[in-house]
């Protein structure tokens, strides 16, 4: 990432979402798309489903970082 801070921890790259920084939103993507994605194709082996899904679950990330309250992972959250 080098178009912004460079942000080592979940905690810091929601809070950095919850502004709005878009970078940010991409690091979180970059670290957990792929086992999530694993994860759902596990339930649903419908490759288009899970793609479809793991999008809505990151607009849902970006519209609801401010909810986050802190306690927890941030994997778990997602």
């Amino acid at each position: 990432m080098t178009d912004g801070p460079v942000l080592s921890d979940d905690a810091q790259l929601l809070r950095a979402v919850s502004r709005g920084d878009q970078s940010a939103l991409r690091v979180l993507y970059e670290r957990h798309a792929a086992w999530l994605y694993a994860r759902l194709l596990g339930r649903c082996g419908d490759e288009d489903v899970v793609a479809d899904v793991l999008q809505d679950t990151f607009v849902a990330v970006w519209r609801g970082a401010a909810r986050w309250r802190g306690d927890g992972e941030v994997a778990a959250w997602i």
